[in-house]
């Protein structure tokens, strides 16, 4: 029996790679979350594309709080131990009609942690098969599988691994109420489809990495949200301040072009100019 998750639980990630279904977050956290979200939307219409984008923990001070939910990090801390980097947040929003569909892909494909993070996707509204909820291969999280690159679904310049050989057939489909969570392994390989339904589909994704956790290629960077990190392996970033400041802004850039090789923007080719969304003015 771990801190939040039974031991059925912790045995059957291990088995599968992923965890479901985990009530995290009340009602009216959700309503809260969502309101916040629609503000922004609302009142900075022109920056939602790169502030919802990588290392959004950076940006906004909520974005980060949630990411250290105590129950959050209590089913966190029974997967990967208790030195904990939040390493990433992204916003995963699909309206209505999306064309959006994220292939079939290991998040770990182009560069490999080891011992390896888990993504938590926090569910901000119903994730259903109609409105294209997460699908997981059970059982692909033991390696990293042959994959061939391409432009990232809504995210020009940068590229995704796109895993060649898989079998569709297999997958589970991660339906969630809103307030629930879903963990994954780095390495399981997983999708979503398009939003086919009337409905809006909200999450926030977070990467979160034992501080243990070394990447096979440069150096990444998070925030410590649980335990120490006595192994120096990561860059150290700082919590944001409350709103959009310059500050987080600029500490956000910083830390991106110090850190440029990590999970999500993959390994820096030769010759390659240090790109990433960010704010254009």
């Amino acid at each position: 029996m771990g801190k939040f998750l039974s031991a059925a639980q912790i045995e059957g990630f291990a088995r599968d790679g992923f965890v479901t279904r985990l009530p995290v977050l009340g009602k009216d956290e959700v309503a809260r979350l969502n309101a916040l979200t629609e503000a922004f939307e609302a009142e900075r219409p022109r920056d939602v594309a790169w502030a919802f984008d990588i290392k959004a923990n950076l940006l906004f001070d909520w974005v980060y709080e949630l990411g250290r939910n105590p129950r959050l990090l209590d089913a966190v801390e029974d997967l990967i131990g208790p030195d904990i980097l939040m390493t990433n947040a992204t916003f995963r929003i699909k309206n209505p009609g999306s064309y959006v569909d994220y292939g079939w892909h290991q998040d770990s494909a182009r560069i490999e942690v080891t011992p390896a993070f888990v993504i938590a996707y926090v569910a901000l509204s119903p994730a259903t098969i109609e409105n294209g909820c997460l699908r997981v291969i059970p059982g692909t999280h033991g390696h990293v599988r042959p994959f061939s690159l391409t432009e990232g679904p809504g995210q020009r310049e940068r590229l995704v691994a796109r895993v060649i050989d898989v079998d569709p057939d297999a997958a589970v489909n991660l339906e969630l109420a809103p307030g629930d969570v879903a963990i994954f392994h780095g390495n399981a390989v997983h999708g979503s489809a398009a939003n086919v339904s009337d409905d809006r589909r909200v999450a926030i994704l977070y990467d979160f990495t034992p501080a243990a956790g070394r990447q096979n290629v440069g150096m990444g960077s998070g925030q410590l949200v649980r335990g120490r990190d006595l192994h120096g392996f990561w860059g150290h970033e700082p919590a944001p301040e409350p709103g959009l400041t310059d500050a987080n802004v600029l500490a956000r850039r910083r830390t991106l072009r110090t850190y440029h090789e990590n999970v999500l923007l993959g390994p820096r080719l030769p010759g390659e100019t240090v790109t990433f969304p960010d704010r254009p003015y």
